[in-house]
């Protein structure tokens, strides 16, 4: 079995990578003398996101291809939709550490730290004293919205400290350690329930603005919302207003509506067109949660385990086309 990397691979990585491969799995990869265009017939897999289309076409023998990171973009479900003999994947390399981040966006902004920090960085110890209380989360209710590799890994820290959890997913099937699971038909009634929530849900025509200014209104007093999914699941405006009309007791969010696009916007890009700068009880993360050491050994341990699984002919569930994910 053939399977090309098609983006270049540092050569630890690349050996990483094809020591945890089972015998009979080829692995190729960019580098001197190696024509993508000539391998294109004989590949039965290809690792790689955004790929052309015309490359696509051109791998006549292409059994599979993987996405090596969680968001498959839509121009990789649309492509191989039209390739009826081609499977899509993706990875979830990186379900741990986005999920830590999670929470670590949720206790820094449950506990109002960085309004405290900033204070007693000038000497100014009042929030010891005076203002809005820390949020209590062991005893309260917890709702994951996207309960998968990331939502999963959140609602078992959630247990971890004592919280009560729902889920909103898809199918709204019960599973183990939640106490509530619904479809987004029920999600306001576990919004209005909710201590705090953790959006966890990838960008698909079902979840674009599925959080809006209905939803936010939906929402306990207080609540703490928190957002390792996509930027597109989140109405901007609605979540601005909310926190600063004070419906919302405070956010953390690490995705967001806008993003550089060449590297010299990287330090002067506001992440949308609301000023986010200006919200005390508000935690910003400029995507990082994958920014995690070992990132990239990790990818290539998922992405051994996803080819073996394959070789093997006991693969992983693919991406569903229609669904996004």
């Amino acid at each position: 079995m053939i399977v090309l990397h098609y983006h270049p691979l540092d050569g630890p990585l690349a050996d990483r990578l094809r020591a945890a491969l089972d015998p009979g799995i080829d692995l190729r990869v960019p580098g001197p003398g190696v024509n993508l265009d000539a391998l294109a017939p004989l590949c039965d897999g290809v690792i790689a996101g955004r790929l052309s289309f015309d490359w696509l076409r051109a791998a006549r023998n292409l059994r599979f291809q993987v996405v090596p990171y969680a968001g498959v973009p839509a121009q990789d479900r649309t492509q191989v939709a039209m390739l009826p003999a081609v499977t899509l994947y993706n990875s979830h390399f990186n379900a741990d550490v986005t999920a830590e981040h999670a929470w670590a966006l949720l206790l820094a902004a449950a506990k109002r730290l960085l309004p405290a920090h900033a204070r007693l960085a000038r000497g100014d110890w009042t929030p010891r004293y005076d203002g809005p209380l820390s949020a209590r989360l062991a005893g309260a209710r917890l709702l994951v919205l996207g309960h998968g590799a990331v939502g999963g890994r959140v609602a078992a820290i959630g247990r971890a400290f004592g919280m009560r959890v729902d889920a909103v997913t898809r199918h709204g099937q019960p599973a183990p350690g939640l106490e509530r699971t619904g479809t987004t038909a029920a999600l306001r009634a576990l919004l209005a329930e909710a201590d705090a929530i953790v959006c966890c849900l990838p960008d698909t025509p079902a979840t674009a603005g599925l959080l809006n200014a209905a939803a936010f209104a939906a929402m306990k007093p207080g609540a703490v919302f928190v957002n390792v999914g996509r930027g597109a699941c989140v109405d901007e405006g609605a979540l601005h207003d909310a926190l600063t009309g004070g419906r919302l007791g405070a956010a953390g969010l690490d995705t967001w509506w806008r993003y550089p696009t060449v590297p010299e916007e990287r330090a002067a890009c506001p992440p949308g067109r609301r000023d986010w700068a200006g919200v005390e009880n508000v935690v910003l993360s400029p995507h990082r949660a994958s920014h995690a050491e070992g990132r990239e050994e990790a990818r290539m341990d998922a992405l051994a385990a996803l080819l073996n699984a394959i070789a093997r002919g006991a693969p992983p569930r693919p991406v569903d086309l229609a669904e996004g994910y």
